[in-house]
């Protein structure tokens, strides 16, 4: 079961649960830190993992990481899944592209 957490200015997000360490999943999520107040930052795992160590769990990271807006060090800190870019439609007059091509449509 996926669960989906929609903030009050963000989009909705799937929480992924299943992640406990920086260097699970093949760092292939997004860090949310989430003050009580509201406040939230999306991290990349590899910015974590140049501060802390890799192999560090997001509940002992969460302890050490400061609001912006308030300074209190009461996060919560989850993993999300990153966003994926919206799918395009492939040309309808059949033209072909080769995967060269593809990165214009990204």
């Amino acid at each position: 079961m996926e669960a989906v957490i929609a903030g009050a200015h963000h989009a909705p997000v799937r929480v992924l649960p299943h992640i406990k360490k920086l260097d699970d999943a093949l760092s292939d999520f997004v860090v949310r830190a989430t003050c009580p107040r509201g406040t939230s930052r999306h991290i990349e795992p590899e910015a974590l993992a140049r501060l802390a160590e890799r192999t560090v769990t997001l509940a002992k990271l969460a302890p050490r990481m400061r609001c912006s807006n308030c300074g209190k060090k009461v996060a919560e800190v989850v993993a999300v899944a990153k966003s994926r870019p919206r799918s395009f439609a492939p040309p309808t007059d059949g033209a072909v592209f080769s995967l060269a091509d593809l990165h214009r449509f990204r």
